[in-house]
Order: C-alpha cells, then sequence, then structure tokens
C-alpha cells in the first residue's frame, strides 16, 4: 500500500517562469538530472507523470476539453472569483484534490520520464512555432493566449517544483 504525502506541506523547489524559454530551461535541467541519476520527486506523481500532467493541460488549451469537463455551476462561480489569481503567473496553491469529474486532468499512470519529457517539449515546440491557446476554459470561461499562458506558468511552476535535482 502507497502512503500519500500531503503536497501542502511537501518540499519544493521554488521557481518563476516568465516565458516558455524559463520552461525550457527548467527542463533543460532536469533532464540533465534524469540523465545523471539525480532526478527525484517529493510528491505523489513520478517524474514523468508530472510532467505528462503539466503537457495535458497544456495541450487542452490549444485543443479544447473533453466533454466531460463541465463542472457545475457552483464550481464555476468560484473559479471565475479566483480567475485572476490562478492566471496571475503565480505558482498554483498545492494540495488541491481533483474533484471525480475531472479526472480526466489526471496524468497517466505510469507515464515513463521519457514519454513525458516528449509530451512537454512538443507542446512547448507548438508555442515556439507561433500557436495560440485559445480554447474555453469550462471553468474559467474564454480566456486570452497571455491568460492561458500565465496560468500554465503557474501551474508547470507548483508541479516542477516537485522534481528535486538533486
Amino acid at each position: 500500500m502507497t502512503t500519500s504525502i500531503n503536497t501542502k506541506k511537501a518540499p519544493r523547489r521554488e521557481l518563476a517562469f516568465h516565458c516558455n524559454g524559463c520552461v525550457n530551461a527548467d527542463l533543460a535541467s532536469i533532464e540533465a538530472a534524469h540523465i545523471a541519476g539525480t532526478l527525484t520527486h517529493t510528491g505523489n506523481w513520478s517524474e514523468g507523470e508530472i510532467l505528462d500532467h503539466v503537457a495535458k493541460m497544456w495541450e487542452m488549451a490549444f485543443d479544447g476539453f473533453p466533454p466531460e469537463s463541465t463542472p457545475n455551476f457552483a464550481i464555476k462561480i468560484i473559479a471565475r472569483l479566483m480567475k485572476g489569481r490562478m492566471t496571475s503567473g503565480k505558482t498554483l496553491p498545492a494540495g488541491f484534490q481533483l474533484p471525480a469529474n475531472a479526472r480526466f486532468m489526471l496524468p497517466t499512470t505510469g507515464t515513463s520520464f521519457d514519454e513525458g519529457m516528449q509530451r512537454m517539449r512538443a507542446v512547448l515546440g507548438r508555442l515556439d512555432r507561433g500557436e495560440q491557446m485559445t480554447a474555453t476554459s469550462p471553468v474559467f470561461g474564454k480566456m486570452s493566449h497571455d491568460e492561458w499562458m500565465r496560468l500554465h506558468l503557474g501551474h508547470a511552476q507548483l508541479h516542477f517544483g516537485f522534481l528535486a535535482l538533486r
């Protein structure tokens, strides 16, 4: 039986990403630590699962969300009140438990490091080629590309912070 880690209290790196170039630079450090055999994680997901989850969220901002992503009205109201904080670029809060109807957001269990890194690099490549994130968020509603970027940078800061490079 695996014990769940309280991610609100788990140690993590403090990160500040300002653009996708910052994310690419951190990915290079993460990959170097993986190759050196020093990469570990301090949360509940493996290194590959973390990369997979972050990439999956960026992909949905490009490509749209699945039909099961429609939250109830109360969640939409709460989320829209928090939209400014969530799209500020600040690191998102740790310890949030996704509701059962948001399972589509979870990483693919058992994703290898290489698979997660490949998925993350692919999504950043889309940004590098000038593709814009224009999907409507199921919880926040219509968002600009810049709002999506700030949300994803704060989200990446949170999850990549659980990757210890030692």
